[in-house]
């Protein structure tokens, strides 16, 4: 039988000094201390798997197919790879959880594009991004 962990919360997060596995401190539901370690390629499944998890929760406990889970964007970024021809597009919340990107020249055209075709007149108090966040956990 699977050893089942019910954490409470999240208290530590590291990097090997070698870069080959990440760490997790949890505690549990006991308030134990709980330590787990994925390699590189396991901790990228996981960032992979956790987006698409976290929207369907969503969808189940809202009972809308069309909700998402989002994260209000602060900052992004676009550079170009070395030595392949694609750019990184970066994306970054503002406490800090961030996401790339490889994009080869005709995906960034074709987004660019796009966003131009979708603009949308932007509200009176455009110039307050106050209330981004609180919107942007609620989308659907």
């Amino acid at each position: 039988m699977a050893m089942k962990v019910h954490s409470r919360r999240l208290t530590t997060c590291a990097v090997a000094e070698n870069g080959e596995t990440i760490t997790l401190g949890l505690i549990d539901q006991e308030e134990g201390d709980v330590s787990l370690s994925l390699s590189l390629d396991q901790a990228a499944a996981v960032l992979m798997t956790l987006p698409r998890l976290l929207t369907r929760a969503l969808q189940i406990r809202s009972g809308s197919e069309s909700a998402r889970y989002v994260f209000p964007l602060d900052r992004w970024s676009v550079e170009q790879a070395q030595d392949t021809g694609l750019m990184i597009f970066t994306m970054e919340t503002q406490d800090g959880f961030q996401v790339s990107f490889a994009l080869p020249s005709r995906a960034c055209t074709r987004l660019g594009l796009a966003l131009l075709q979708e603009q949308i007149p932007a509200p009176p108090d455009a110039g307050d991004d106050s209330d981004d966040a609180a919107v942007a956990t609620r989308l659907n």
